[in-house]
């Protein structure tokens, strides 16, 4: 019989079949990718970066690349009850933060903590509290107005207030200048013409607090003006004397301090966005510190908000239920639109904004959001998922994006914390499987562009796409295709020789294994020459024969490898009668 050969290539050579469009099971291309080429590529490794770890038993909960300033950049690493502050030298140390000169900023132990950064400083949110952070000290975000009210005696002289009465109130004012509301008012202080009066206020505990703000009445009058400031932290007295005419600006009700609960926060334009529970609470627009009081949006069914993600002109906001979008730009017009879609976001950090698609975990697979409506990615693939999540745990899934590719950490099997990675690369749709999983991503990229992930059991950081190995560990690699029949399944081949073109760095064994029909699966190997691209044959023993063949290429080592070509050399047998 006549042998023939059916040939399957990269993009750089015409060919029956290609690389990147062969049907491969999910997992076929398992810890490798689909290069700019069209040739499956072993994915790179996995380093520690900081070489000691923060320390054992609790999971990374939060990862930040904060770059403020005109140049400076820090890493920052929510683990245990407390943040770090990585160094950008070797041995790339945590260096706890501070909430004060000398005390160390804790918080609740494990709680995922999410950041972004507004102008030149960093917010972030846990569940139990709001937080800023401005490269030197770690604080509570927003000010709660003092609870004593002011206290206050007439002197009888030295002074021009008029005749009659007054009421006093007072402002915290942090050391960047945002002021809380006001104080509890005052009771009535009746003073005499040319009085003035002294007047007692509280201090704050707050460490940020470095001045106050005092607020009056014009005599008699219900309305709260600026007066004067107490210039510090510490005194408790001030002297109040000037004229009503002189008084300043009307005391704002508008400083609301932000909800503690709040679990998400995403910027939009101009404005910051908590979400807490079922709500959504906008900032000022600029002055993201002012939060106005009881002005809070509530999702559509009331559910608890698990997605919040800035996409081109409207903010999704996403329930396990439903998506609905917030558009307007302000309270004039704010509205929420519910979008075409009962599939929410199950896992907060799975959520992420690829060229503009919002790319998502739901109950039974991942789905895309173009702004309108959802839809499922890939069907084979949320099969894949679907089989194989464990569902206790699907809230822990993570994802980023990076290098047009989303990967996604997910919890398999009985494990209860995520330990496989699903990469879906957005450019060809090709879809890869990485035998390692992270509890949260950062990516770096001002300046620089690099990956880290998180570790789900201590306080270690790796760095990501580093190297041809996983902490000191052999990568196992294997682009396995589907079934080929050559579109005859109705005759028999005989199958000859599998012919590999490949590169590596090593002289490692490549093995390819192989399975007719329903047989058992078989291998051949071969030693690969180092650094060199050249065509390989392995050929089978005996008589393969079978309607179909389907092969795997397959190393386990620590070195890079490229496959750039396939081809199976076989003849055609008779057709049966």
């Amino acid at each position: 019989m006549a042998k023939s050969v059916v040939k399957i290539l990269d993009d750089l050579s015409p060919s029956q079949l290609k690389l990147r469009n062969m049907s491969r099971p999910i997992g076929g291309l398992n810890n490798m990718f689909i290069n700019e080429l069209g040739q499956p590529e072993k994915r790179k490794g996995f380093a520690k970066y900081n070489t000691t770890s923060l320390g054992a038993s609790h999971k990374i909960t939060g990862m930040h690349r904060y770059y403020y300033g005109t140049a400076s950049k820090e890493f920052l690493v929510a683990w245990n009850t407390k943040w770090y502050k990585m160094s950008e030298t070797t041995p790339w140390a945590g260096v706890a933060l501070y909430s004060t000169g000398t005390t160390d900023f804790t918080t609740t132990a494990d709680q995922d903590t999410y950041f972004v950064d507004f102008g030149d400083v960093c917010y972030s949110v846990n569940s139990k509290g709001v937080f800023k952070y401005d490269g030197t000290f770690n604080r509570i975000w927003g000010i709660t107005p003092p609870a004593a009210k002011p206290t206050g005696v007439a002197v009888g002289s030295g002074g021009s207030l008029g005749a009659g009465n007054y009421k006093y109130g007072y402002t915290f004012i942090d050391e960047d200048g945002y002021e809380g509301n006001m104080s509890p008012v005052s009771d009535a202080i009746t003073c005499v013409a040319s009085d003035s009066l002294t007047l007692t206020i509280a201090v704050s505990s707050d460490p940020k607090i470095a001045s106050r703000n005092i607020y009056r009445t014009s005599v008699g009058g219900g309305i709260y003006y600026y007066e004067g400031k107490v210039d510090n932290n510490t005194e408790t007295e001030f002297t109040s004397s000037i004229a009503d005419t002189s008084l300043g600006t009307e005391a704002s009700i508008y400083h609301t301090a932000p909800p503690t609960t709040s679990h998400l926060i995403c910027k939009r334009r101009e404005r910051l966005y908590l979400a807490y529970g079922g709500y959504l609470y906008p900032s000022a627009i600029s002055d993201v510190e002012y939060f106005y009081p009881l002005y809070r949006l509530r999702t559509g069914n009331s559910d608890k908000i698990t997605g919040l993600l800035e996409q081109l002109n409207a903010l999704p906001i996403m329930t396990e239920s439903s998506i609905e979008r917030l558009i307007g730009q302000d309270e004039d017009n704010f509205e929420f639109r519910n979008a075409f879609s009962n599939k929410g976001c199950y896992a907060p950090r799975s959520l992420v904004i690829c060229d503009n698609l919002l790319i998502y975990l739901s109950y039974n697979g991942i789905y895309y959001f173009d702004g309108t409506t959802s839809s499922i990615f890939n069907v084979k693939l949320n099969e894949y998922i679907k089989d194989n999540i464990n569902r206790t745990y699907i809230s822990l899934s993570c994802a980023t994006y990076f290098n047009d590719r989303y990967i996604f950490s997910y919890a398999k099997g009985v494990s209860t914390v995520p330990n496989e990675t699903i990469v879906i690369d957005m450019k060809n749709k090709a879809i890869s499987i990485y035998d390692y999983a992270f509890s949260c991503f950062s990516k770096w990229d001002r300046g620089e562009l690099r990956l880290f992930g998180g570790s789900n059991t201590i306080g270690q950081v790796y760095e990501l796409d580093s190297g041809l190995e996983d902490d000191g560990s052999d990568i196992e690699a294997y682009d396995q295709l589907d079934y080929i029949d050559l579109g005859i399944p109705e005759r028999e081949k005989d199958w000859y020789i599998i012919y590999v073109r490949c590169e590596s760095t090593t002289a490692t064994t490549l093995t390819v294994y192989y399975q007719v029909d329903d047989n058992t699966e078989a291998s051949v190997t071969q030693v690969l020459t180092k650094d060199t691209d050249k065509w390989y044959d392995l050929r089978l023993p005996g008589s393969v024969t079978g309607r179909a063949i389907k092969i795997r290429t397959r190393v386990k080592d620590k070195y890079a490898i490229t496959f750039k070509g396939y081809m199976l050399q076989y003849s055609i047998a008779e057709l049966r009668v």
